[in-house]
């Protein structure tokens, strides 16, 4: 496993990209941004969800492991990733294991977007444009308590 330390970086990275890739995008999206093809939000659009998907996988199967292990003092280090969710809501890091499932749902959903009218995809990228926030909330506070625990160098 990753040091902690070098994980919350690389989350960083992908945080940053993603606001980017957000920052290029009309908002609200609607139907009307997709009629035609537009090379600059295609993308924008690629960029986001590539880097969700990275955000969302770096933090579901090596970060909460490693947090947990590190700041936790949990013996996780082969623990499924339901259990790691059920274990950070447990410590009120996570508000809802169930929540993280959504984001883990939408990850897959904008990944495939191509099964998605244009109503729909507008739909899911502004929640997903949500989900972002989320998960830049919980990566400040598996940060701080990590920096609390000692785990990592403030």
């Amino acid at each position: 496993m990753k040091p902690l330390t070098d994980l919350f970086r690389e989350c960083d990275a992908h945080r940053l990209a993603l606001s980017e890739a957000m920052a290029r995008c009309p908002r609200p999206l609607s139907a009307e941004h997709f009629a035609v093809r537009n090379p600059d939000l295609v993308a924008a659009l690629d960029q986001f969800a590539y880097r969700f998907a990275k955000l969302q996988d770096t933090m579901s199967t090596q970060l909460f492991r490693r947090f947990a292990v590190d700041a936790l003092a949990e013996p996780a280090e082969a623990a499924p990733v339901v259990d790691l969710l059920n274990l950070l809501e447990r410590y009120g890091f996570l508000p809802s294991a169930m929540r993280w499932q959504e984001i883990r749902q939408m990850r897959n959903q904008i990944t495939h977007e191509y099964a998605m009218t244009p109503a729909e995809l507008a739909v899911a990228l502004e929640l997903a444009f949500a989900m972002v926030g989320e998960m830049a909330d919980l990566l400040g506070r598996l940060r701080e308590a990590a920096i609390r625990h000692r785990a990592m160098p403030g």
